[in-house]
């Protein structure tokens, strides 16, 4: 999944920037400018989505249930009664 999102990303930025550079062509030079501000705040954006991403999966990778639920407990309980 965070391979996908980060080739989306990419292939969005290439898009973005030859959009700017065609309409730099043209001779619509702030709006080139205007489209290339746009696509940093996008990028910073996505890029931080994706470093939150890859810390939750992290987070889950790392997780024992058995470390939380059985904390202090020397036997494991079973349907609420001790084994």
């Amino acid at each position: 999944m965070l391979i996908w999102e980060r080739i989306k990303n990419t292939f969005e930025a290439v898009g973005y920037s030859r959009a700017a550079s065609q309409l730099a062509s043209q001779g619509y030079y702030e709006a080139s400018r205007n489209l290339l501000m746009e696509r940093s705040k996008l990028s910073n954006r996505r890029v931080e989505a994706i470093r939150r991403l890859e810390r939750v999966k992290k987070a889950k990778a790392n997780y024992e249930p058995g470390n939380h639920y059985l904390r202090g407990k020397s036997v494991a309980f079973w349907k609420g009664k001790a084994a």
